[in-house]
Formats: structure tokens, C-alpha cells, sequence
């Protein structure tokens, strides 16, 4: 029998006009809602890579599942200012999934730490090109070898922090979720791809102030998940 091709995704553009919406949220994000059923279209329910223009500038991202059978895309202020594009404004886009392989430079004082600890390594391959193209810019940035020697052991320490609060919750986040029972219930619904990026976030701050400001706002988004999955179930 012929294997299905129903999560085959078929690189077809697409085009559209759409409003830009202020997510309601602290994290005040601007989105655009997707206008057609992605799966249907594109193969995909869950997140997919896309690329296109808005308002013909170019932009590759990601559309982001709803949890109500749609997708929104985070349309960020580089993509804003390069439209031309606020929130309540109009935009025309054009986006395709984005199937082109993405390859990332790793630095040679970050790669030695890769090679030394495999563990490491495979955990910063599963990470998003975004994030591990992040990672590998700024260990890379500085022009004295001691300095991005210090930064590649940093960004090391930090996976390692993360990689530990995924096996067990660090007491900062276990304290947050005891008060906030919803915003639990959001985060146990979560991807883990989300959960990593986030803890991978928090553990980017070094003071507690800055930490517990970067907990509370995917206490924001947490419980806004788990609020939109109470409204599914009504």
C-alpha cells in the first residue's frame, strides 16, 4: 500500500491580507490569525517553518498552533518596521513552509565544549535554528578568543541549568506554580519544545529580579493557555 500523504507539507504559496492584533497578554505580542485551515493546505497541525514577505519585506518564522484548530504567526518589530505595519493596521502577506535546510556556524570555542560533552551536544541539535543560530552569534560576536572562550562556557552552564529544570522544576518556578495553580495547569500543556524555550529564557538572566520577571511573563502565557483550554471545554 502507498504511504499516506497526509502530513506530507506541500510547499504552496499562499497570499492574504490580515490585520495586526496585540495579543492579550503581559507579553504583548503582535500576531496576525492565519485565514485558512494550514492543515488542510500545508500537511501540518502543529508549528511549521514558513517564509514570505509582508508588505514585500522578507521574513522566515513560524506559525504557531491556536489549540482551536488554527495557526497565528508572531509578527515581530524587525518585521513591523520593515512593513511599515503596526497593530490595527492591514498588511499583505504572502508565506510558503519554509523547507530549506538551515545550517548553523558553530564557533570553534563553543564546538570544543560540544565535542567534550556529548550530552550537550545532543540537546543544543534538538533546539530550533533560531535559537541555535542565536547561541552560535553570540558566542562569536567578540573579537578577544578569551571572551568568547568565557562566553561559550556560559552558554554551556546555562543548557546545563536547563537541561536540569527539565528533569525537576528549580525551586523559583515550583514557588511561582504554588501560587499560581492555573498557570501550571498551562505549562503541563505546553509543548516541550515551549517549556525548554522558556526555562532556556529564564535561565538567560543572571539577577533574581531579572529572573522573576522573565518567570512571570510565561506565567502570563501559561495561564493564558490553560484559560483558552477551559474555554474549549465548555
Amino acid at each position: 500500500m502507498p504511504k499516506s500523504k497526509a502530513n506530507k507539507v506541500q510547499p504552496v504559496p499562499k497570499s492574504f491580507p490580515a490585520t495586526l492584533e496585540c495579543m492579550k497578554s503581559r507579553l504583548n505580542w503582535t500576531i496576525i490569525h492565519i485565514p485558512f485551515d494550514v492543515a488542510k493546505v500545508w500537511g501540518r497541525r502543529g508549528q511549521l517553518r514558513v517564509k514570505g514577505e509582508i508588505n514585500g519585506f522578507a521574513f522566515r518564522t513560524s506559525l504557531f498552533p491556536t489549540g482551536q484548530g488554527g495557526h497565528i504567526l508572531l509578527v515581530n518589530k524587525r518585521m513591523q518596521k520593515g512593513a511599515r505595519a503596526v497593530a490595527g493596521t492591514v498588511a499583505r502577506f504572502q508565506i510558503e513552509p519554509d523547507t530549506e535546510k538551515r545550517v548553523v556556524t558553530v564557533p570553534a570555542e563553543f564546538n570544543r565544549i560540544l565535542t567534550e560533552e556529548r550530552t550537550l551536544r545532543r540537546w543544543f541539535d534538538q533546539l530550533n535554528h533560531s535559537t541555535r543560530n542565536d547561541i552560535a552569534k553570540w558566542v562569536s560576536e567578540p573579537k578577544s578568543p578569551e571572551t568568547r572562550v568565557r562566553r561559550a562556557e556560559q552558554i554551556a552552564e546555562r543548557m546545563l541549568a536547563t537541561m536540569e529544570a527539565e528533569r525537576e522544576l528549580p525551586p523559583i518556578l515550583q514557588v511561582a506554580f504554588s501560587r499560581n495553580p492555573a498557570a501550571r495547569e498551562g505549562w503541563e500543556l505546553m509543548t516541550a519544545a515551549k517549556r525548554r524555550g522558556h526555562l532556556f529564557g529564564i535561565f538567560g538572566y543572571r539577577t533574581p529580579e531579572s529572573r522573576g520577571r522573565r518567570v512571570d511573563k510565561m506565567l502570563d502565557e501559561a495561564s493564558a493557555i490553560a484559560e483558552g483550554a477551559r474555554d474549549r471545554d465548555r
